[in-house]
């Protein structure tokens, strides 16, 4: 799930059960080279995005955990403020 949405397999120790660790994902997600291609740019911004979710928004319990179940609301980011 996390290769189809962020672009990356995350190791089997940033998982607890369907949960990413937000030290994982601000560690290994949130860095950019200088210049970005539209794929690079697109992961970061749904890594960022999820990270505001795990850590802001619907935090659990021990907040250093986000469920991967809001990966997939993330899918259509780059359809985000078109019009019909």
């Amino acid at each position: 799930m996390c290769k189809e949405y962020i672009g990356v397999i995350p190791p089997k120790n940033a998982q607890v059960g369907s949960t990413l660790k937000l030290k994982w994902l601000k560690e290994h997600m949130l860095t950019l080279p200088a210049k970005p291609t539209p794929q690079q740019l697109a992961s970061h911004c749904k890594a960022y995005i999820l990270g505001l979710i795990g850590g802001v928004l619907m935090s659990e319990k021990s907040r250093n955990r986000v469920h991967l179940i809001y990966l997939p609301l993330l899918a259509n980011l780059d359809q985000v403020g078109q019009y019909s």
